[in-house]
């Protein structure tokens, strides 16, 4: 099997965006695989004391800053996918949209080696049931999912930086989203309600 050249860290992010309106959204940050080891080392220092991850929700103004610096300064190129729809407490099949959509990108970019955050043994099993049912379907069969905690894999941090500047934006503070804008590659509404 030939060695990856590029993998991709993944995090979901779901909203409310108007009384009628709530967004699911999927960002995937791709890096060369060769720089994995380096970019994880320079996202750790990002770390506060007592910290066991980055999370874009817990931070402050002024940290915000500094992750999207940290992110610019990184250049990974990153992938967001979105799906609007009528609210609903059952979100699992609009992950599943914006998954199959990021895949399909993924796929398109020769990037087959993925890491989606862990959402527990349960939901990451039905992930890898998810892939396999695509792969069934004509998805490259190159495809590969893993699943680590947040706390465990910096990379994923970089996703969570992302949609935490997106959804910034649409709360009309587009500071953060403007100032990684040159590393964000697609940012697409699947199926649903009109876009983004």
């Amino acid at each position: 099997m030939v060695p990856a050249t590029h993998r991709a860290f993944v995090d979901e992010s779901s909203t409310l965006r108007a009384p009628a309106q709530q967004e699911y959204l999927v960002a995937a940050a791709i890096l060369a695989a060769g720089r994995c080891d380096e970019v994880r080392e320079a996202l750790r220092p990002l770390l506060l004391p007592g910290q066991i991850k980055v999370h874009w929700r817990d931070e402050r103004d002024r940290r915000r800053f500094a992750l999207v610096d940290a992110i610019r300064e990184l250049e990974p190129v990153n992938v967001v996918i979105a799906h609007r729809s009528a609210p609903s407490r059952k979100t699992e099949r609009f992950r599943r949209k914006c998954l199959e959509q990021v895949y399909i990108e993924l796929s398109a970019m020769d990037t087959f080696d993925i890491t989606l955050e862990s959402r527990g043994a349960s939901q990451d099993s039905q992930d890898r049931a998810h892939i396999v049912a695509l792969q069934g379907q004509s998805m490259d069969a190159r495809m590969r999912i893993a699943h680590q905690r947040g706390g465990d894999e910096p990379l994923l941090w970089i996703p969570d930086i992302v949609l935490g500047a997106v959804n910034s934006a649409h709360d009309g503070d587009r500071r953060y989203l403007d100032a990684i804008a040159g590393t964000v590659m697609i940012h697409r509404t699947t199926e649903g309600l009109p876009g983004l």
